[in-house]
């Protein structure tokens, strides 16, 4: 094999790996709507969103894909591209993050930038969302945030019965430190003899 062939094989097997996805962490759509909603997005976009994650990276946190055009790589669960928003190695483009920042499980500094990215170009800025959540029925989120209400609910009840546990035991060992005292008071031959 000729340099030249060597080089290509060696750029096209590195071609592949970077575009293969990483083992990160799949989020399910209801820790997609929990990182969403601790970030504190609109409650009325958290659909879209969920919609965006699952078209553009199907919600794998670790994916980084490449290299699109001008040599650019796209990274983690929104798939921020590096062309703009992010630089690749140190801290960079408009979100003045690291890519390779968004390769990772956590995602709240994803979805920091993917808003700044949403409120300057919108969701069309990712062409995941234009194929398959503009003018198309976006994921049910409902059952998430039932789940998380109920589960809300059911730690407040947990909550209750402990401080109520509490409360009844602290109330029998004042009643018992009482009886103690009452008692310590008495003279010996009436604790005896009544």
């Amino acid at each position: 094999m000729n340099r030249k062939t060597r080089i290509c094989v060696i750029l096209s097997l590195l071609a592949v790996l970077i575009d293969s996805r990483a083992e990160g962490k799949n989020l399910t759509m209801c820790q997609a709507v929990n990182e969403l909603e601790r970030a504190r997005v609109e409650r009325t976009l958290i659909s879209n969103w969920v919609c965006l994650m699952q078209s553009e990276s199907k919600m794998n946190t670790r994916l980084v894909t490449g290299p699109k055009t001008a040599s650019s790589f796209s990274f983690g669960i929104f798939q921020i591209n590096s062309a703009k928003w992010c630089s690749r190695g140190h801290s960079g483009g408009l979100c003045n993050k690291r890519c390779e920042d968004f390769a990772n499980d956590d995602i709240q500094d994803d979805i920091v930038c993917a808003r700044k990215i949403q409120s300057m170009e919108g969701f069309k800025a990712w062409d995941g969302w234009m194929k398959k959540c503009k003018n198309n029925t976006l994921p049910n989120i409902r059952n998430c945030q039932q789940q998380r209400k109920k589960k809300g609910i059911d730690e407040r009840k947990k909550a209750d019965k402990r401080k109520r546990a509490e409360e009844k035991k602290e109330q029998k060992n004042k009643k018992n430190t009482a009886t103690k005292h009452v008692i310590g008071k008495l003279p010996f031959n009436k604790i005896l003899f009544g």
